[in-house]
């Protein structure tokens, strides 16, 4: 019987046995930091060489070195802030597409144009979108209603009369009746036009 090769052969990698994971676990953040470390390392050393090939002194490296990490550092753009600006923005559009699609279904519930403001300061929105930022059509309609249940008064008053709201005056010329004309004589003590 023959024992199995123990050694590792130069350029293979070890393997962990079948079935198992690895027993190490790595730290991706300081292997991270190190490569950063090793390439800074190594920008310093092209920069100094390249500034002692153009005839500067010490000092003026440093200087022309800090000045040029000081441009680079200008000129990279901050992920993070673009990727915080690029949700701020997504987040802004769709609080208005819902705030758009409430005050369409407030609308069409009776509500007073004047009361959608407060109806939509009032509203819970905040399941009315899936995963995807869809707005989910039931879901907005029972967030209004909701209000509207609570709060009915936001809703349009409407006259007795057939379900018809009354605007506008009476189509009179504006003065009382006579009738009402010498009533209110008579109240403040004036004298009759007869």
């Amino acid at each position: 019987m023959s024992e199995p090769n123990t050694q590792l052969q130069p350029n293979a990698e070890p393997t962990a046995p079948q079935g198992t994971p690895p027993s190490q676990s790595f730290d991706y953040e300081k292997l991270a930091s190190l490569i950063t470390g090793k390439q800074n390392v190594a920008e310093d050393t092209v920069l100094k060489s390249y500034f002692k090939e153009q005839g500067l002194s010490a000092d003026e490296m440093k200087e022309a070195i800090n000045s040029f990490k000081e441009q680079k550092a200008k000129n990279t753009p901050d992920f993070s802030k673009m990727q915080t600006d690029l949700e701020n923005a997504n987040n802004a559009r769709l609080s208005a597409e819902i705030d758009q699609a409430a005050t369409i279904e407030a609308i069409k519930q009776g509500v007073d144009v004047k009361s959608i403001p407060y109806l939509l300061k009032m509203a819970d929105f905040k399941a009315v979108t899936d995963e995807n930022g869809a707005i989910k059509a039931e879901a907005l309609t029972n967030a209004v209603k909701t209000v509207l249940d609570d709060i009915p008064a936001l809703k349009v008053k409407q006259e007795s009369a057939g379900g018809i709201q009354k605007i506008g005056g009476d189509g009179g010329n504006g003065t009382p009746p006579v009738n009402e004309q010498e009533a209110i004589r008579k109240a403040f003590g004036l004298k009759s036009k007869s």
